[in-house]
């Protein structure tokens, strides 16, 4: 047998406290009795001259101290070792997804609760046991490698931090498939509160789940109306208890209204806030009052202005890109034939480029805004393989091809295309070498970044292909100029706390600088990246100098509690999986803590019992 903690031995300090209980004297109570037999007993409490008596055997006093010894022994979690298995390697994996972040018991939260029980884990395993520590939320990180040294693993154990972001175990579980092939005999014990597959996966989960009271906002939205702003809040009682809450609107950090709401338990209410007068750009809904996540008793919203996108389209004539591009709002065409003086138009600064079997001279080509091109060549950027009579043209699954992805026609007079290395296909035909008699697929479509501008290549002009008959052809094309324009630095202004966003900058400006909600200022590595430091909550400022774009110098995006996280539907309770043992500690193979607290509870029983008697 071993124990957890020894400093509960402190407390055998207390035991002559209870000894010291019974020397005092009790106080003598005058009674009538009927006789005087009773008498001597009687004579020798009045002539007591001290405030001691003499300690008498008393069945009471001995109960007593048995029972403080227990509950001593009990405080110092005594289990049994392994039970006589032998453990080659234990990988423990410990949830820091933001649902860890939820109250869990006093000021401990969930992810403090399984910390705690991962270094007892810890403590308890045979010296020599090696260990390896994952942490998991949205990924996993591999935080100690097969180690069998306890403090240090248990100072690792300590060091983890928790997360905002969306997850749970089960990328950890995932990563521990890809490592058990290294250990003939490998024990995982995993540390979470939602439930998660262990099949195929030998080991434990330890439930760190606990029911609270908590209220969220899910999400904050807004629409326009007369001039005025017209702002919804989803609000969510996630407890088991009806609550009141008050919903405070702020603007740029300054209240606009409030709204009181009152919610039953388990059940959302949208909050209207209408006719709201507000010119600024962010906008946060907050929660009064605590409860057991403080994190998702915020929301943030931005308030972007609309910017026309200008598109110059050089073409001959083509009806069916002039039709898409009616078809899309906040899209101003400009159209013209006349490549000669292509040069008055590239200073103008377009947002995208599309030139339809025609092309200017090197000189002039773009270097701001996106490009499209339709079956025209450009040596500078990309060479060609070959012609082709003839093909069924296939798309590829890809970005731009969402949706369309098994769609294909027939074309004629189609170019093959090297793919350059900065590209990507999204079209391909299957060309059959008439010598060799062999197939070889070929590019006949590709885009990619090619020094911070999209490029996108047809290889074949549109009439002389069955794509605008085809009912993909608006969808395609509207993916396409999609992934091409641009309203500013951010296509999107709201996302959850830890994804991705794709910032798009100019290459005519300096490297754009993301500030955190904190204020820590992170410089971008390149124009166009996807940022995925968003891991706070709160109102990012994207910056860069120099550009036409940014309107005074800065864009805003905001990252919000995920929903998701606030309530978990799957605890580890459960589990259905039969082979898997689900429990709520993990100090060793058998905990003999509880055990000796029931032993403990029958002796105060029986000590009660004898009072009675007395």
């Amino acid at each position: 047998m071993k124990f957890l903690y020894l400093w509960p031995l402190a407390l055998l300090a207390l035991v002559p406290v209870i000894i010291f209980m019974y020397l005092l004297k009790q106080k003598a109570e005058k009674k009538e009795v009927p006789s005087l037999f009773l008498w001597r007993e009687t004579y020798h409490n009045i002539e007591a001259n001290t405030p001691w008596e003499k300690l008498k055997k008393n069945w009471l006093m001995i109960l007593q101290i048995i029972l403080f010894l227990i509950i001593i022994l009990a405080l110092m979690g005594p289990f049994l070792l392994n039970l006589g298995k032998s453990t080659g390697h234990v990988i423990l994996v410990i949830d820091n997804s933001a649902s860890m972040n939820e109250n869990y018991e006093g000021e401990k939260t969930r992810l403090d609760k399984a910390i705690g029980e991962a270094c007892d884990y810890v403590k308890g395993l045979k010296n020599g046991t090696g260990m390896s520590v994952i942490s998991s939320s949205d990924v996993a990180t591999l935080v100690v490698s097969s180690s069998d040294d306890k403090n240090e693993v248990i100072n690792k154990i300590k060091a983890i931090e928790p997360t905002l972001n969306a997850g749970s175990a089960e990328a950890g579980v995932e990563m521990v498939k890809t490592m058990q092939s290294q250990w003939p005999t490998l024990l995982t014990v995993c540390f979470t509160d939602s439930n998660v597959s262990m099949k195929d996966v030998p080991g434990s989960i330890v439930d760190v789940y606990k029911q609270k009271e908590n209220v969220g906002i899910e999400y904050l939205s807004h629409g326009e109306s007369g001039g005025n702003l017209v702002i919804l809040a989803k609000v969510t009682n996630y407890g088991e208890k009806e609550t009141a809450k008050e919903v405070t609107l702020y603007g740029d950090d300054q209240i606009l209204t409030s709204q009181k709401v009152s919610l039953p338990a388990g059940e959302s209410q949208i909050v209207y806030f209408d006719k709201v007068n507000f010119t600024g750009s962010i906008l946060r809904a907050e929660l009064n009052g605590n409860d057991a996540l403080a994190d998702d008793d915020v929301c943030y919203d931005v308030v972007s202005e609309n910017r026309d996108i200008r598109v110059l389209l050089m073409t001959e004539k083509n009806a069916y890109i002039e039709k898409v591009l009616d078809l899309m709002e906040g899209i101003t065409v400009i159209k013209s034939n006349d490549i000669a003086s292509f040069d008055s138009f590239v200073t103008q600064g377009f947002d995208l480029y599309i030139f339809d079997c025609m092309m200017p001279a090197p000189e002039y080509f773009p270097q701001t805004g996106n490009v499209v091109i339709f079956d025209a060549p450009n040596k500078d950027l990309y060479q060609s393989k070959g012609e082709i009579d003839s093909a069924l043209v296939e798309a590829e699954s890809v970005n731009i091809t969402q949706y369309v992805e098994t769609m294909d026609f027939g074309a004629v007079d189609i170019t093959a295309y090297y793919t350059p290395d900065w590209a990507a296909p999204f079209l391909t035909a299957e060309v059959t070498d008439t010598e060799t008699d062999k197939k070889e697929r070929m590019t006949v479509g590709f885009y990619g970044d090619y020094q911070g501008q999209k490029i996108t290549v047809f290889g074949f002009d549109l009439h002389n292909s069955e794509l605008p008959l085809k009912m993909e052809f608006p969808l395609l094309m509207y993916n396409i100029v999609n992934d091409n324009v641009m309203t500013g630095m951010l296509q999107q202004n709201v996302v959850y706390t830890g994804d991705g966003i794709q910032v798009n900058a100019r290459a005519d400006g300096a490297l754009p600088t993301v500030t955190k909600p904190d204020g820590t200022p992170v410089q971008l590595s390149d124009y166009r990246i996807v940022f995925t430091g968003t891991d706070q909550t709160g109102v990012y400022t994207v910056s860069q100098t120099e550009s036409h774009l940014v309107k005074d110098g800065a864009e805003f995006f905001v990252a919000n509690f995920p929903a998701t996280e606030s309530f978990i539907e799957m605890t580890p309770d459960m589990n259905t999986d039969a082979e898997t043992d689900v429990k709520k500690g993990a100090s060793g193979d058998l905990d003999l803590k509880n055990i000796i607290i029931a032993v403990a509870l029958a002796l105060l029983v029986v000590e009660w019992i004898a009072y009675l008697r007395k």
